[in-house]
């Protein structure tokens, strides 16, 4: 039996708590199961950050494959699976690094040199595509399953503890702690804790209700577990469609199915015993065939099943064709930097809302791109400029725009990876006989789900005619990051109003309740004052060059494709090559004042009016 470990601190993902894990793993799925698709190669950061992944396993490196890694985290019940530095297992409910250039992928895995694991700090995933969208789903949709035991000596029931302020747990802020984390079950335990996991822990039992008695801290009037007992929830939208061991129901040539519906089976037992296996099947497959034989302790947990009900049919069925287009995997790419690709548009309106995204990246690009290439964030911000200007000329007010693709021909992004096409052939609907035909559809994935804030904040810019800096030219045109309404409704909802769109994914971002509005403003000015000092002044020392290479010379479109309604927007003072014309030392005083400054122009700042209502008062 593997003996219980403390993992290292990790962040609970979207919101600003942290959680810990003590963990103990399960065994591997040597079951039949759909293969994990790549997701990508992503940073798995510097030694000490947060990896990407929040489970580090214990398998060896030695020997390890692609196929282990994928089976250990399926049979854990996570959603990823990612391999770094030839071989190191992870898993992990969400990706909490940022998507990287995939040649930034290429060290050979020590278990098979024809597969990838990661980089020296970038780390392969792969994704269980039997999981719904985290972001579909939300905080109502926990159900309560009742009490249950916490006291094993094997471990927690839930493995991943939220460190939440003990006075605010309520039912709510636990749950919402969870669903950004994308953890499937919640507990509430001696009314001031809460835990989260993917699935739970061995010797876990239902419990009686009148065990879990104790009053939730936040709220007195909601129940919060008892002594070693958990008030547990699970979303079943976050569970696996078909988890380790699932089977699919057998279906009949002479029926078709009519209709579906997702049930929470009651809990079930199931045991393990392994050995090496072989598996043969009309559809691709993953199995393992280099570990021992051995057996495992049994363990219980929650599952979805799904039921289908099946009634007789003699209709022909014609044959459609669908064509999907997914986003490019690097809309706009500065260094280790890619974006995250723009919402389309086909007015004016719409199109700001591409802006706004645009804008709200900045600061992640000159957090994530790296030297020397973070200096070409300046080029990312007037690109973004240029969006602005035309969704206010071509694409201006009363008029119909070709979109994005039509906006790009003008203004294309920089170093832009497109994204894929695939076509699927599937019966069409129909509710007669007819005979055998095709048709096609196509259609293009959608970049978010959740509303995209206009790039003004609550955090006011200092102005400071002797060091020369104000609200519309900060220092080295570094602008402060946006603190403005939170756009997950479901952190919104748990009081966390405000947000610093500090990421490219704003699901990762920090946020805060009402009463935090200052400490927001403090980071957004502390951010501002780490790019203006690692980034502005830095180039300073040379002038923009690194080598024989200049950075930061600006953006330029495509001047002969450009709509003749296109004008060129202002930029910002330094631009070019003399962006970086002052010294390192005027410079760098320059960014402490602004500093100094803004946490003294911020310090009351109450966000009074902003956020009173979820998707409002941005």
């Amino acid at each position: 039996m593997m003996t219980p470990r403390i993992l290292a601190a990790i962040a609970a993902f979207s919101l600003v708590n942290k959680s810990y894990a003590w963990y103990n793993e399960l065994p591997p799925c040597l079951d039949e199961f759909q293969p994990f698709v790549p997701a990508g190669c992503f940073d798995n950061g510097q030694t000490g950050e947060k990896e990407a992944l929040s489970m580090k396993t214990d398998l060896p490196v030695t020997g390890m494959t692609t196929e282990i890694c994928v089976a250990e985290c399926k049979g854990n019940g996570f959603r990823y699976a990612g391999l770094a530095w030839y071989g190191s297992c992870y898993c992990g409910q969400t990706v909490d690094r940022a998507l990287v250039d995939n040649d930034q992928c290429s060290l050979p895995c020590d278990g098979n040199s024809n597969e990838t694991c990661g980089g020296n700090t970038q780390i392969n995933i792969y994704q269980d595509p039997t999981f719904l969208p985290v972001n579909e789903t939300t905080v109502e949709e926990y159900v309560a399953l009742g009490c249950y035991t916490d006291s094993s000596t094997l471990g927690k029931a839930l493995f991943y503890k939220q460190e939440l302020a003990p006075g605010d747990v309520t039912t709510e802020t636990c749950l919402a702690s969870c669903l950004a984390g994308g953890f499937p079950f919640a507990g509430t335990e001696y009314g001031q804790e809460c835990y989260c996991g993917v699935v739970l822990g061995n010797q876990t039992a239902q419990a009686d209700i009148a065990e879990c008695a104790m009053s939730c801290n936040g709220n007195p009037s909601q129940i919060c577990g008892g002594p070693d007992r958990l008030t547990l929830y699970v979303a079943k939208d976050l569970l696996s469609l078909e988890p380790c061991g699932y089977e699919p129901p057998p279906i009949s040539s002479s029926t078709a199915s009519t209709s579906s519906s997702t049930t929470l089976s009651s809990l079930i037992t199931s045991s393990t015993t392994f050995s090496s296996i072989t598996t043969s099947s009309d559809r691709p497959l993953t199995s393992i065939s280099t570990l021992s034989t051995g057996s495992y302790k049994t363990t219980t947990y929650p599952v979805t099943t799904t039921t289908k009900t099946s009634t007789s049919s003699t209709v022909t069925v014609p044959l459609c064709t669908a064509t999907t287009t997914s986003p490019p995997t690097c809309e706009y790419k500065c260094g280790k930097w890619c974006s995250t690709p723009l919402p389309d548009w086909n007015d004016s309106t719409s199109c700001l809302i591409g802006w706004s995204s645009c804008a709200l990246q900045v600061t992640s690009c000159f957090s994530h791109a790296g030297w020397p290439d973070v200096m070409d964030c300046f080029n990312f911000l007037e690109w973004c400029g240029d969006i602005q200007n035309y969704c206010t000329g071509s694409c201006s007010k009363g008029k119909s725009c070709g979109g994005k693709s039509e906006c790009f021909k003008e203004i294309p992004p920089a170093n832009s990876k497109p994204g894929t096409t695939s076509t699927s052939v599937y019966p069409c609907t129909t509710t007669k006989t007819t005979s055998t035909k095709s048709s096609s559809t196509t259609s293009s994935k959608p970049t978010s789900s959740y509303p995209v804030p206009t790039p003004t904040g609550v955090c006011k810019q200092p102005v400071n005619s002797k060091y020369g800096y104000d609200t519309d030219h900060p220092v080295g045109d570094i602008k402060l990051p946006v603190v403005t309404c939170n756009n997950l409704e479901s952190d919104y909802r748990s009081g966390n109003v405000f947000k610093l769109y500090t990421e490219s994914d704003s699901k990762t971002c920090p946020s805060y309740p009402r009463s935090k509005c200052p400490t927001a403003c403090a980071e957004a000015c502390k951010a501002q004052y780490n790019d203006c000092l690692g980034v502005y002044a830095e180039g300073c020392k040379t002038n923009g060059k690194s080598g024989d290479k200049s950075y930061g010379t600006g953006y330029y479109s495509a001047r002969k494709n450009r709509h003749r309604d296109y004008a060129a927007p202002e930029r910002p003072k330094r631009r070019t090559l003399d962006r970086f014309s002052e010294s390192y030392e005027s410079a760098a005083l320059r960014c402490k004042q602004q500093y100094i400054d803004c946490l003294d122009a911020n310090k009351a700042v109450a966000g009074t009016g902003k956020c009173t209502q979820y998707g409002e008062g941005w």
